[in-house]
């Protein structure tokens, strides 16, 4: 089957996996376990480079220029790819070659996402990993194995991608990536729905460095469910970023407390000790 059948094939199942509340990360893509052939593929500058690396964990992001949803990824794994520097852990940026290379270029100036940026001729990558939207992160195991894909959600995409890479790293086990990426959840009641919204909400301001604000929603989603892990870790966020460690500090260690398995907890905690 050729790879344009193949794109087709995954855009279609893509489609009825959002028609059936499939998260998109499980619509359309290879099995997990698949062998990735370590190619040698354009760089945006006019080089060469392998696809893969000597590491434990590439990371592979796949996006397109001039695409909000894109941006918005690529802003966040900037902030993400933190937490693993001097970890074996790789990233690359993968373009289509019918992306224009000045677009592209700009796009990783204005995000600050750092990583080599490949260029997939033909869609054959995407096309051969059964791929069918873009942005999506896909990561491969020292064996070349196919060990995750990602696409990008606007709430904790950071927090859900630290998880998957710490998985690869062997530092969560499986028990715990499970909770990160599907966390318990407050009751359903009144209470509870009302403290995701607050919460969800805070975290778009939080985006925009509207730190104020998002401070005062992420208080308000916790006055509605005090158990809510995440907004206890949004918080320790928030305050971080406001440079306040002191009490950073105490929210994270409450996120942690209700849900040892939430990643951005954890990564706050580091940043606030290397801050000291």
């Amino acid at each position: 089957m050729s790879i344009p059948i193949l794109r087709q094939l995954g855009i279609l199942l893509a489609l009825v996996g959002f028609a059936c509340g499939v998260h998109p990360a499980t619509a359309a893509h290879a099995a997990i376990g698949t062998d990735v052939a370590n190619t040698e593929m354009p760089t945006l500058d006019g080089g060469k480079a392998r696809l893969l690396g000597n590491v434990e964990a590439d990371v592979l992001v796949f996006f397109r220029p001039n695409q909000e949803r894109s941006l918005g990824a690529l802003r966040e794994l900037a902030q993400c790819q933190k937490a693993f520097a001097g970890k074996s852990v790789r990233w690359t940026a993968i373009v289509s070659s019918s992306a224009p290379a000045e677009s592209v270029a700009l796009m990783m100036r204005e995000t600050r996402f750092d990583a080599a940026v490949l260029v997939d001729r033909g869609d054959a990558l995407y096309g051969s990993l059964g791929l069918a939207l873009h942005p999506v992160l896909v990561i491969v195991g020292r064996d070349h194995k196919l060990a995750a894909f990602e696409a990008f959600r606007s709430v904790d995409f950071c927090s859900v991608v630290s998880a998957r890479i710490r998985h690869v790293l062997r530092e969560i086990s499986d028990d715990e990536l499970k909770r990160a990426l599907d966390p318990p959840r407050a009751a359903e009641d009144g209470n509870g729905l009302v403290a995701r919204r607050y919460r969800a909400f805070a975290a778009a301001l939080f985006k925009d460095k509207n730190y104020d604000k998002a401070l005062d929603n992420v208080r308000k989603s916790l006055d509605h469910d005090p158990l809510l892990a995440p907004a206890h870790a949004l918080m320790g966020e928030i305050l971080l970023a406001q440079g306040n460690c002191a009490e950073a500090i105490p929210a994270y260690d409450k996120a942690l407390a209700i849900d040892p398995a939430i990643a951005a907890a954890k990564q706050g905690l580091e940043r606030c000790k290397l801050a000291r």
